[in-house]
């Protein structure tokens, strides 16, 4: 038997630097690029509080 894959591991994802407004918390996010911002969960526990720094970070896809 094959490895059972979740369906969101082939769709374009985006690699960026998050933060947190409500914890201040930073982190470099991958995540689907049609998901909202404000959908994605701090560790904190906050949804709804996370952001983009600016910065997206570029991906080599040659290695796939």
């Amino acid at each position: 038997m094959g490895t059972i894959s979740s369906i969101e591991s082939n769709l374009p994802h985006e690699v960026a630097e998050l933060i947190c407004l409500k914890c201040l918390s930073r982190w470099i996010g991958v995540y689907p690029e049609k998901t909202p911002l404000k959908d994605l969960e701090c560790k904190c526990g906050a949804v709804g509080y996370v952001i983009k720094t600016g910065q997206t970070i570029e991906v080599d896809r040659r290695e796939e």
